[in-house]
């Protein structure tokens, strides 16, 4: 889930800044949560992909030593106790969702089921802050809230092996190595290099999935490769079908993202006070609209998007992904009983924008 800024040039200074030789005493690494800040243009841009890795996703330091996590785009670096696996992203308030209607006044089907919002365990963002681990209990980041946010820095005070993991794309994970004072690490020369190896194993693998192209019928919400690479588009970015035919709406394999396909009046990349525009903004904040979470449409009964669906023309396949540890499904079929062209918004990521022109 990316819902901030994704290059930002403030990161790029505190890695210069922290990759200067060290002073006497503990040396600090640097792990970038998200691809280096002077290498994402070239995906971003000319690609329309990110990359959801740790860079590098592997790190060697002694005991004692530091490494800085430094933010790069939406993630955080969790290093649970060992034994211990991630966080979810999402976990119910304790209510109940209640009174939520359509622009028809009719109820929607998911009143009574559970209100859901960031976990609380990473709503406090620890960004700035140096803490120590052992492995004996898991210290974290938390979510990277608020501008020019500052490293998060971990000194590790016992040898082993630690896993570092981000709680919004599960998945995505980096290993950190601590071995005994006065043993031999790889030195900051060879940690760019692997960097380097890194970011262009990325790169064949966005060019290789660059024109991926689904079955008939389908759209794929992004398309994942291996590593963590994500294309942020909707493929096609128009798909044409006769009156009456269905499309599915599908998250490909081995994606670490939640996407959603959702149908209705406004922008919500330009226009935050529309409908879909305040269904989008919700995301960041503590409890998530449930009309943007949940699909629209009761599970096991006709999925239908004509111009006047609940009122408005809204219909949500709800937040989609590929996690075994999530109740979301991976895919939504849709039919399209009318003539005309139906646009439709991802609400995680609003820059992602398809239609489906029904013929």
């Amino acid at each position: 889930m990316s819902v901030l800024p994704r290059v930002s040039a403030v990161a790029g200074a505190l890695v210069a800044a922290l990759v200067l030789p060290a002073a006497a005493g503990a040396a600090t690494k640097v792990v970038t949560m998200g691809i280096p800040a002077d290498r994402a243009q070239s995906f971003q841009e000319r690609y329309q992909t990110d990359v959801n890795a740790f860079f590098p996703n592997k790190v060697t330091v002694r005991v004692g030593d530091k490494v800085a996590f430094v933010p790069q785009g939406f993630h955080n670096a969790d290093v649970p106790a060992r034994g211990e696996g991630g966080l979810p992203l999402l976990a119910p308030t304790g209510q109940q969702v209640a009174g939520a209607t359509d622009a028809a006044d009719a109820p929607f089907w998911f009143n009574g089921q559970p209100e859901l919002g960031f976990n609380p365990e990473l709503a406090q963002p620890n960004f700035g802050k140096t803490v120590r681990t052992t492995g004996a209990e898991r210290v974290n980041s938390g979510l990277p809230l608020g501008e020019r946010l500052r490293p998060f820095v971990v000194r590790f005070d016992r040898a082993g092996t630690y896993t570092v993991l981000c709680d919004v794309h599960p998945g995505m994970r980096a290993t950190v190595r601590v071995v005994p004072k006065g043993r031999h690490v790889p030195s900051r020369r060879a940690d760019a290099r692997r960097v380097d190896r890194q970011v262009d194993a990325a790169m064949r693998v966005t060019r290789r999935i660059a024109d991926a192209e689904p079955p008939a019928g389908t759209v794929d919400l992004g398309v994942a490769g291996p590593g963590g690479v994500e294309r942020l588009a909707m493929v096609p970015a128009t798909i044409t079908v006769s009156r009456g035919s269905s499309v599915t709406f599908r998250m490909t394999r081995g994606s670490y993202e939640v996407h959603t396909a959702t149908f209705g009046p406004g922008n919500p990349a330009s226009e935050p006070t529309s409908y879909l525009g305040a269904l989008a903004a919700s995301f960041e904040q503590p409890v998530v609209s449930p009309l943007a979470l949940y699909p629209s449409d009761a599970p096991g009964t006709p999925s239908l998007v004509t111009a006047t669906t609940h009122g408005n023309g809204f219909f949500n396949t709800g937040v989609l992904d590929r996690g075994d540890e999530t109740p979301f499904g991976a895919d939504a079929t849709v039919q399209f009983p009318e003539t005309g062209t139906f646009t439709y918004w991802c609400l995680v990521h609003p820059f992602m924008r398809g239609e489906v022109v029904v013929r």
